[in-house]
C-alpha cells in the first residue's frame, strides 16, 4: 500500500484547554523554553551577565606562535607586543613544542583572548614589561587547525570573558534598570542598606554616580541662569538647575532650590546669594542629593525642551521624590506635596507633560514642556484616579492609559484646559509591572493577559483576554503563590514577556491574528526589566533585566543561561492526520529545523493517546547543521541532510495507533537557538478503530 503524507506548520503555541481530538496539529500540549516566532517555534535565546564590559558571546581567541621563549607564560598573564603595543590575555599556559625556557629557545604557541591591536611578526613579547619571547608570525583569530581545539578554545574564551563581569555593587536586589544616552543604569542599595546608588555601565564595569547638591532659596527677586556662578560671601558654586516651587521672580517671592556643583570656599549659609543674573535668599547650607534606600524604579526618557541633546531620563521609586537625570546631574522633582506624600510609583510622558502616579490614587502632571515645574501658572495640575496607580502608558491613539489594580481609565487632551479622564473598567485592572505598549496596551489582570484595542471611532476601546488557551497555567501559578514581577516587550520579535516570582514566565508572540504563547523557566529571579537602545547602536533595542542577587543580565544574547545549559522540550498534540477513527501505521516523521552548526536535538513518539499496549517510539538523537552538511549521526542513521538552508531530520517510527504525538528535547550550552518550522508524517491506513 502506498504511503500517504501529512504536513503541519508548527504554530499556534501552547494549548491546555481544547479537547485532545480538537487541538490544532501545529500547536503544542506541553513546552518549556521554546518561544513562538514568525518561522515557528524557536528554542529560547540565552542571556548573559552585564556591566558594560565585553559580552561573553562576543569573545574570540587568537593563536600566536612564539620563538626564543625565555620564561613561561601562565594563564591569565597579559602579553604585550613591545613594538605594536598590542595586548592579549593568555587563556592557558603557553604550549612549548620544541626547545626549552632554560636554553632561551622555547618555541610553541599561545592562545590569547581579549586581544587589542595587531601583534607584529618578530617583535618582543612582554609580560609585566619583561621580555619572555618573540612573536613568530601574526596572531590568527580562531586559528585552530581542528574542530576539537577550536571549540575548546572558543568556549574557554567565552567563560574567561564572563568571569570578571560583576554584580551591581551593594546589597539586595536590583531595584531598577534603564537605558539612557548609550549606557545602562542600574539601581541597588548600598552595602549598609541606608541609600540607593545609581550605577552606570562602562568598559571597566559598574561606576557609581554622584549627583551634586541642592541649596534652597526664598525671596527670589531675579532669576538665576544655569551655568552661572552662585556667590555667597567666599563660597561659590556652579548653578546646574533652577527650580521654582512657589511664587514668581516677577513678584519678588520666588521659592525653590538650585542644583549646584563645583562648590568652593566651604558651605553656604543663610542670606542673600547672587549670580551675574540672579538674586535670592538662601535658606542655609547645601545638601547632598541622594536616593533613599528601597523602592522599585520606573522610568521614561523624553525631550521636553525641543532643543537638540536635551533628551533626559526621568525616574521615580515610591520611596522619595521623582527625579531628572541628564547624564551628569540629578535634579529632584518636588511637586508641592509634603515629603511624606511626594513618593510617586509610576511615571509617564503625555502631551509634553510629565505625569506622576501615586499609591493613594493621585496623579500629578507638570507644566507644559516644564517637567520640573508643578506650578499652576505653568499649566500643571492634578486629579484623583480613584485607585492605586499600577501603571501608565501612552497609547498610539493619543491617550494616556492609566491602570489601577481594579480600574482602567484613559486621559485625552493636550493641556490642563481640555484634559478629560474617561473610565474603561471599574471591576478589573492591571497587575503592577505588567503593562507594556505593543501597538496597543497589553497587561495582566486576574483573568490572564489582556490586550486593549481600539476601533476606528476614537475612544471605543475593547479589552480582550489573549491567554485563554493557557488558563490552567495561570491557575497553577496562583495556587502556588507565584505572582508577576516584571514584563518586557521585544519590538524586534513582536513579543510580550511576563516574568513570575518563581523564575518562570511566558512569551506571547503578537505577530499573527491570534497571539501564540509558550512558557519558559530561567535560572535567575528577575526583579526588574527594561527595553531600549544601548551602546551607540541608534534605535536598535536591547533587553535587560535585574535579579535578586544584584546582577544585570542582557537578554537574547549568547547561547546559554549565563554559562548554564538551556534545557528545552516540546510535546506536540496527538495528530490523527485527518481521520481520528481510523488506525494507521506511522512510518516516518520528518522535522524541518532551521539550525546553526552542530545543533543536537532528540525526538520520541507516542501512539494512540499513549496506549499502553503500543510501545512508544524509541528516543532518537540527531545532530543538525545549518551550514550544508551533517556531522556525527551515529545515534540516528536515518537522519539526512537535505539542503544548505533548511535541516531535515527523518525518523523512522513504525508504530500503530489512531494518532501520534512527537516529543522534542534539547539540552545545550553552546548551540545557537534552532527553530522548528514544520512536521511531516508518512503513514498508511490500517482499518477503523473498533
Amino acid at each position: 500500500m502506498p504511503q500517504l503524507t501529512s504536513t503541519t506548520l508548527l504554530r499556534g503555541g501552547l494549548n491546555l484547554v481544547t479537547p485532545a481530538i480538537a487541538v490544532p496539529p501545529g500547536s503544542c500540549i506541553a513546552a518549556l523554553n521554546y518561544e513562538p516566532e514568525v518561522r515557528g517555534y524557536s528554542r529560547i535565546g540565552g542571556y548573559e551577565r552585564f556591566d558594560g564590559r565585553p559580552r561573553p558571546s562576543s569573545a574570540s581567541y587568537w593563536l600566536l606562535r612564539f620563538t626564543g621563549g625565555m620564561t613561561g607564560i601562565a594563564a591569565g598573564n597579559v602579553v604585550t607586543g613591545d613594538t605594536s603595543g598590542a595586548t592579549g590575555k593568555a587563556l592557558f599556559d603557553a604550549t612549548v613544542t620544541s626547545g626549552s625556557y632554560a636554553d632561551d629557545d622555547a618555541e610553541g604557541y599561545l592562545i590569547l583572548y581579549a586581544v587589542t591591536g595587531a601583534f607584529d611578526d618578530g617583535e618582543d613579547l612582554e609580560v609585566s614589561a619583561v621580555k619572555v619571547a618573540e612573536a613568530d608570525g601574526d596572531a590568527i583569530e580562531q586559528g585552530a587547525d581542528n574542530d576539537e581545539d577550536d571549540k575548546l578554545w572558543l568556549r574557554a574564551a567565552i567563560e574567561a570573558t564572563r568571569t570578571p563581569i560583576a554584580a551591581v555593587p551593594g546589597s539586595g536586589p536590583v531595584r531598577g534598570v534603564w537605558t539612557y544616552n548609550g549606557a545602562v543604569y542600574a539601581f541597588r542599595n548600598n552595602v549598609g542598606g541606608t541609600a540607593c546608588i545609581m550605577h552606570k555601565s562602562s568598559p571597566t564595569g559598574w561606576q557609581a554616580q554622584s549627583f551634586g547638591h541642592t541649596v534652597a532659596f526664598n525671596t527670589g527677586t531675579t532669576a538665576f541662569l544655569e551655568g552661572e556662578t552662585l556667590t555667597k560671601g567666599s563660597v561659590t558654586a556652579i548653578i546646574r538647575r533652577v527650580v521654582v516651587t512657589s511664587g514668581t521672580w516677577g513678584t519678588d517671592d520666588a521659592v525653590g532650590y538650585l542644583v549646584v556643583s563645583n562648590i568652593a570656599g566651604g558651605s553656604f549659609t543663610a542670606g542673600v546669594a547672587t549670580s551675574p543674573s540672579g538674586s535670592a535668599t538662601l535658606a542655609g547650607a547645601q545638601v547632598a542629593i541622594t536616593l533613599p534606600a528601597g523602592g522599585r524604579y520606573a522610568f521614561v526618557n523624553h525631550n521636553f525642551y525641543g532643543a537638540g541633546k536635551t533628551d533626559r531620563m526621568y525616574g521615580c521609586n515610591g520611596v522619595g521624590p521623582a527625579f531628572m537625570w541628564d547624564g551628569t546631574y540629578l535634579t529632584p522633582i518636588r511637586t508641592g506635596l509634603t515629603d511624606a506624600l511626594d513618593k510617586p510609583t509610576r511615571i509617564a510622558e503625555f502631551s509634553n507633560h510629565l505625569f506622576l502616579g501615586y499609591d493613594n490614587g493621585e496623579v500629578q502632571f507638570s507644566g507644559l514642556g516644564e517637567p520640573l515645574s508643578f506650578l499652576a501658572i505653568d499649566d500643571a495640575g492634578s486629579f484623583t484616579f480613584g485607585s492605586k496607580v499600577t501603571d501608565m502608558l501612552q497609547s498610539a491613539s493619543s491617550a494616556l492609559v492609566i491602570f489601577g489594580r481594579n480600574r482602567v481609565s484613559y486621559l485625552t487632551g493636550s493641556d490642563s484646559t481640555d484634559f478629560v479622564l474617561s473610565p474603561l473598567a471599574d471591576d478589573a485592572g492591571a497587575v503592577e509591572w505588567t503593562a507594556q505598549m505593543i501597538g496597543n496596551p497589553v497587561y495582566q489582570d486576574d483573568a490572564g493577559v489582556r490586550r486593549m484595542t481600539t476601533t476606528q471611532a476614537f475612544g471605543n476601546w475593547r479589552m480582550g483576554t489573549i491567554t485563554e488557551a493557557i488558563t490552567p497555567w495561570f491557575k497553577a501559578k496562583k495556587k502556588a503563590g507565584a505572582v508577576a514581577v516584571a514584563s518586557i516587550r521585544s519590538r524586534a520579535a513582536d513579543q510580550y514577556r511576563l516574568f513570575m516570582s518563581d523564575k518562570s514566565g511566558i512569551t506571547i508572540y503578537m505577530g499573527r491574528k491570534m497571539p501564540e504563547i509558550l512558557p519558559f523557566k530561567l535560572e535567575i529571579q528577575v526583579t526588574c526589566s527594561c527595553a531600549g537602545p544601548f551602546d551607540g547602536v541608534g534605535d536598535a533595542e536591547q533587553l535587560f533585566v535585574g535579579d535578586d542577587q544584584g546582577f544585570v543580565y542582557q537578554m537574547d544574547v549568547g547561547t546559554s543561561f549565563d554559562g548554564q545549559q538551556i534545557s528545552a522540550f516540546m510535546l506536540l498534540p496527538f495528530n490523527a492526520v485527518g481521520s481520528p477513527q481510523q488506525k494507521k501505521r506511522f512510518h516516518k516523521a520528518t522535522l524541518e529545523v532551521d539550525a546553526g552548526p552542530d545543533t543536537q536535538i532528540a525526538m520520541s513518539a507516542e501512539f494512540g493517546y499513549g496506549d499502553p499496549d503500543q510501545p512508544p517510539g524509541q528516543e532518537q538523537s540527531f545532530d543538525i547543521s545549518g551550514s550544508g552538511g551533517f556531522w556525527n549521526n551515529a545515534n540516528w542513521n536515518e537522519f539526512y541532510w537535505s539542503a544548505p538552508i533548511q535541516g531535515i531530520a527523518e525518523a523512522y517510527l513504525d508504530g500503530v495507533g489512531r494518532n501520534v504525538a512527537i516529543g522534542i528535547l534539547s539540552d545545550a550550552t553552546y548551540e545557537e537557538p534552532h527553530t522548528l518550522s514544520a512536521l511531516t508524517f508518512n503513514f498508511t491506513y490500517r482499518g477503523l478503530v473498533r
